[in-house]
């Protein structure tokens, strides 16, 4: 008669699974660390670079001047609007900006949709000041309306040794992103389009 061995595992074989996954684990978190932190600051920059093309064309479209602003608030919060006022709209409040806003609800409740990247510095577009928001005018035709508004702000991904990434506007209202030279770790995809800080 055969002698039936009970289904199941040993210790000895559950103990070495489960040290061959912890191996596996610690050797695979820095890299999903890493790829969140570039996921981050690259969605960020692409919010940006889709926010201003939206609003250069509502310009060209509508036939009039387009104001943006880039805000960043004393808590450090950050947000985008566009208007045809004239003047800078309060994007930190919903419905302010009557072309669009970024993020769409009030300021507070909606920061995870930057997905942890925040604004490094104030912004430095439009005329350089220290309050914080970056204002610059889009003519019906699409371009800046004075060279002085050319500038952009830097975007930092949320860890410890951070990725950060420039989003740029030029004399002719074309967005772009660039890696600033001051960045602690450089975005592969971008480490040729170097730009200043």
């Amino acid at each position: 008669m055969r002698k039936l061995h009970p289904g199941g595992f040993t210790l000895i074989e559950l103990m070495v699974t489960l040290a061959v996954l912890a191996v596996l684990m610690a050797a695979a978190i820095p890299a999903f660390v890493d790829f969140r932190e570039r996921a981050a600051v690259r969605g960020a920059g692409a919010e940006l670079v889709s926010f201003w093309a939206n609003a250069k064309l509502e310009a060209v479209k509508r036939d009039t001047p387009v104001t943006v602003v880039l805000r960043k608030t004393a808590s450090g919060a950050m947000c985008l609007g566009a208007s045809t006022t004239g003047s800078a709209c309060a994007c930190e409040n919903a419905n302010a900006c009557d072309v669009a806003q970024f993020p769409a609800d009030s300021l507070a409740a909606s920061q995870a949709e930057w997905r942890g990247a925040t604004m490094v510095g104030n912004p430095t577009l439009g005329p350089t000041d220290t309050d914080g928001d970056g204002v610059a005018t889009i003519d019906q035709h699409g371009y800046l309306t004075s060279a002085a508004d050319v500038g952009g702000m830097t975007l930092q991904s949320p860890g410890q040794q951070a990725f950060r990434l420039r989003f740029y506007v030029d004399r002719w209202a074309r967005p772009m992103l660039c890696a600033p030279t001051n960045s602690p770790r450089t975005l592969s995809d971008y480490a040729s389009r170097t730009c200043a800080p």
